[in-house]
């Protein structure tokens, strides 16, 4: 039995905690022992499946908690106080803040993991910085694992090649979203155009709401959706406002399940200026949807040259055009729809959680 720790910082929003539930859920309980562990107590931790062990370093987020936690996350004391076990394999599952805390652990026999879910080389403003204060942690750490070939070549962008690194896709369970897809039913009278991701920066949702205004400039109707929640919220509104489009771009916030809104939009869309492995995007695929993307980190590995979905420059106009072409061609949106579901079988949960297990029995050898 493998004992093995994966620490990140809260199981709540974004595609990264989500495929981590997936991933531990999916993984053989007879030969890994799972501990999940956050910061704070969290309620997503629920979703957790039976036999995995959950445990938290705070007993709330409160202001006090906070400052402490940041405290000993700088001089290194969060590991040893917090989250010490005689674990074989500790795993940070998301980079900067939770690969900081695992860099402190004092486990001499525990191989360790960090795992990359983005493009660091586009993450930040100043990567000279970045790399002047993190080369040190991720030394501290046997083998990085990126989510994609093209946040490998980020890393290695900033940081060098290294024999350390692995690309191992994100896990996500097919059949639980076919499944939750059909749990609800979502009424539209009009095309509707669909995204979901927090409401952060990078998401660059203003970059899909302009596009969406340029397709009703145009006369191409839709309906423009957007599911998830974030420190964005105001500056988008303020957007919607502005281009007089709060009669057609609802911001719904987040949906734990998101799936029937997916399987009833007519195109799934995706803005972002960086991205690790779409996680939104390979739901789509698995539900068989039209998709548009800006060609953005792990784009071509999901969709190829533009063969199972359409992958466009990075500006308001090529998205809105390669919108348009799918909202106005429903023999192209159709094609792709087949294309998607074909290309959406390579993503089984099996499969994929099948790889990552025999990656973590090679690192005990």
């Amino acid at each position: 039995m493998i004992k093995i720790l994966f620490f990140i910082e809260t199981l709540n929003g974004g595609g990264a905690e989500k495929v981590l539930q997936n991933l531990v859920n999916a993984m053989d309980k007879s030969e890994f022992d799972i501990t999940v562990q956050t910061l704070y107590p969290d309620e997503a931790a629920k979703n957790l499946a039976d036999g995995i062990k959950y445990k938290y370093c705070y007993p709330s987020a409160s202001r006090l908690n906070q400052l402490v936690m940041r405290l000993e996350t700088a001089f290194g004391l969060t590991y040893p106080r917090h989250i010490k076990g005689d674990y074989d394999i500790e795993v940070a599952y998301l980079e900067c803040g939770s690969t900081k805390i695992m860099a402190g652990s004092t486990n001499k026999k525990a191989k360790k993991i960090a795992w990359v879910h983005c493009d660091l080389s586009k993450k930040f403003t100043d990567s000279a910085d970045f790399v002047h204060k993190s080369k040190n942690i991720y030394d501290k750490f046997d083998s990085i694992v990126c989510v994609s070939q093209s946040v490998k070549e980020g890393f290695e962008k900033l940081f060098g090649k290294d024999e350390r690194i692995s690309v191992i896709y994100n896990t996500v369970n097919d059949k639980e979203i076919i499944s939750l897809a059909d749990a609800d039913t979502v009424d539209k009278s009009e095309p509707t155009v669909l995204t979901v991701g927090r409401l952060s920066e990078e998401k660059r949702f203003d970059r899909l709401i302009c596009a969406h205004k340029k397709l009703l400039d145009c006369d191409v109707k839709n309906r423009l959706i957007i599911v998830g929640e974030g420190a964005e919220r105001a500056s988008l509104e303020k957007l919607i406002s502005d281009l007089s489009l709060s009669g057609s771009v609802e911001l719904i916030g987040y949906r734990e399940n998101p799936y029937p809104y997916i399987k009833a939009a007519d195109v799934c869309v995706c803005s972002s200026d960086y991205e690790g492995l779409s996680t939104f995007i390979t739901e789509s695929l698995v539900l068989g949807k039209a998709i548009v993307t800006v060609d953005c980190g792990g784009m071509r590995e999901l969709l190829g040259n533009s063969e199972f979905g359409i992958i466009t420059d990075s500006d308001d106009k090529a998205l809105a055009r390669g919108i348009k072409a799918l909202l106005t061609d429903e023999a192209l949106k159709k094609s792709y729809e087949e294309k998607a579901r074909k290309r959406g079988e390579d993503f089984s949960e099996a499969q994929l959680t099948n790889k990552t297990e025999a990656f973590l029995k090679d690192m005990i050898k």
